[in-house]
Order: structure tokens, then sequence, then C-alpha cells
């Protein structure tokens, strides 16, 4: 997945596509995005060539969202080298911690986490209506609070998924992995945004 998003930036880049969406499309491509999110999750694994195609599509959304970001940053020396390897330094702790001490975890965080990256998101919203300085303090410490939210959906999702396959239910690799996917993707736009201001 993180290859065929880096190929579709670099490709873009590579075309010089000018992709600088409004407001109002980025809402709308978020939007599409959130309905793939919905559709994976929902779509059967018995259909697996759908399952498949709207997972494709949402790579497609989320290359579009990051490519005008990709370009801003672009002419910093490093910057994207130093994201990656921060969010793979932090994905494989954490994963080593899953796998070392699974009872450091519990499976009731999922219910919790939900709840506070639900607030988290309502917060920030707020936040970017009312509050007219982008690069404040305020801005700074919520996107903190969101990187220590995903490396908490890390430890619980890399749980989860050992409990399934201790389980063996019948596997739906897109769904299983479709959600530390996500966390991971979050954790890294969060701390190349850090790094990026």
């Amino acid at each position: 997945t993180f290859n065929i998003i880096a190929l579709q930036v670099l490709l873009m880049e590579y075309g010089k596509i000018k992709f600088n969406p409004s407001m109002l499309m980025f809402f709308g491509i978020f939007i599409l995005s959130l309905i793939c999110v919905v559709g994976i999750n929902r779509v059967s694994a018995d259909n697996m060539i759908l399952k498949h195609s709207v997972w494709l599509v949402f790579i497609g959304l989320m290359s579009l969202m990051f490519y005008p970001m990709y370009i801003l940053y672009s002419k910093q020396k490093g910057l994207m080298m130093s994201a990656i390897l921060t969010t793979l330094i932090l994905f494989f702790g954490l994963s080593l911690v899953a796998f070392l001490r699974p009872d450091l975890i519990s499976l009731s965080w999922g219910p919790v986490l939900f709840v506070i990256l639900l607030g988290g998101v309502l917060t920030e919203l707020v936040m970017m209506l009312f509050v007219k300085d982008k690069k404040s303090n305020m801005m700074k410490y919520m996107t903190y609070f969101f990187i220590v939210v995903f490396m908490l959906y890390i430890l619980y999702d890399t749980k989860r998924l050992q409990v399934n396959a201790k389980k063996c239910v019948k596997a739906d690799y897109v769904s299983e992995s479709f959600n530390l996917f996500l966390d991971i993707w979050n954790l890294f736009i969060r701390i190349f945004s850090v790094k990026g201001n």
C-alpha cells in the first residue's frame, strides 16, 4: 500500500501535475475516502475482487490528498526520509512491544481509543475553523496528541491481529491489515507535518 502511494505521488511529480485542491474538493476527496473505508470493512471476504477494487480506489484517494503536502515540503531536503525513518522506528518498536509483551495491551482499549480519537478530530475541526494562526502551539499540541493516539492504536491493532490469528478465523487480509495501515499512515502524516513546521 505504501509503495503504491509513493509510486503514484512520484509519478504525479514526474509528470509535473499541478494538483492543489480547493477546500471543497479536498473535503469531497475525504468523504469519498471515508466511503471507501466503510466499503472495505463491509464488503465480504468472499467478494475479493470488489474488496480489492475499493482498496485501490482508497489508495488513489490517499495519494491525491498527500500529493499537495508532499509538493509543499519537497524542497526541504531530508524531511521525507526523516519522517519515514521516525515512523518506521516507532512502528517496529511498538510492534516489538506488542509481540514481546502482549499482556500490556488490552482489547478493551478499542472503544476508549475510538472515543478519544473522535473527540480529537472534532476538537481539531473546531480549531481549524476558529483558530486564525494555523501554526499556533495549540495546533502543535493536537498533532502530538494524535501521534500518541495512533501509537496506542498500533499496539491495539497488532494485538487484535495476534488474537485473530490464534483463533484461526477465516482470513480477510484486506480488512485485517487495513486498520494497521491506517494507524501507520496517520502516524506518518502527523510526524511529517510536525517535521515540516
